[in-house]
């Protein structure tokens, strides 16, 4: 990502409704497969600024990985001595490490140059009976300016998925989109911000600062996703994709 999108999750984290809503979402995805444990090993592949950190730390020891230096100087003010800097398509870490793998946000991008090695390095390092967690940018049609500005260059299908996690040895178990009662909004505000490009508009994140009303309606369409997720039903269309798969 470019330097001002890593500041601006950093800023925003913590109380943005897309990241608190997509918490609660990840959350809900995970419990169910999770049968109560708190003493997972669990590692954040392409940790970000480190808030998603916090979340899976409620389930057992957290660790992080990133490839950009700035992404971890950001996370290690938040968890000092638990983060490492490398590729998600090369971690160093031996086979069968951890519990769970989660990788949230970070399979569309640019930095990425093979997302397939990037999930068999998950199952590598995942061990046996053990969870990986993905969420991706989802539906091709939904591209646009932010996606340059993250550096996006992919987004997911459910089917991609699915394959993915299969050719790399993992058993499927669940996969939805998400973000998707938005979803209208999301799809629209992309034809104006194309039209906008085509113009010469420079791109800017979708994710900015709101507050009041606005910001009240966004988190609530998300936690209401997050219920439904959590009671095991799926989202068949959405700004986002969430995959779970198990090793065997």
């Amino acid at each position: 990502m470019e330097p001002e999108a890593y500041q601006e999750m950093a800023e925003l984290e913590g109380h943005h409704w897309w990241y608190v809503g997509m918490r609660q979402i990840t959350a809900r995805m995970l419990e169910p497969f999770l049968d109560g444990q708190r003493d997972l090993t669990i590692l954040d592949a392409g940790c970000g600024t480190g808030a998603d950190m916090s979340l899976l730390a409620d389930y057992g020891h957290a660790v992080g990985l990133d490839f950009s230096p700035l992404a971890v100087s950001y996370t290690h003010q938040q968890h000092p001595g638990r983060v490492t800097r490398a590729s998600v398509a090369s971690m160093p870490y031996p086979d069968n490490t951890f519990d769970l793998v989660a990788s949230l946000d970070v399979l569309y991008a640019r930095e990425v140059g093979d997302d397939r090695q990037a999930i068999t390095e998950m199952a590598r390092i995942t061990g046996r009976g053990g969870l990986v967690l993905i969420r991706v940018a989802a539906l091709p049609i939904l591209r646009g300016p932010h996606d340059i500005l993250v550096h996006g260059v992919r987004r997911y299908t459910a089917r991609d998925i699915r394959l993915k996690l299969i050719g790399a040895g993992l058993i499927p178990l669940r996969l939805t989109y998400a973000n998707s009662l938005l979803m209208p909004l999301a799809f629209a505000s992309r034809i104006v911000q194309n039209i906008g490009a085509m113009l010469g508009r420079q791109p800017s994140s979708d994710v900015r600062r709101s507050q009041g009303v606005l910001d009240r309606f966004m988190l609530n369409a998300l936690r209401a996703e997050a219920r439904w997720i959590g009671a095991g039903r799926n989202f068949a269309a959405g700004v986002s994709l969430f995959a779970l798969g198990r090793k065997p």
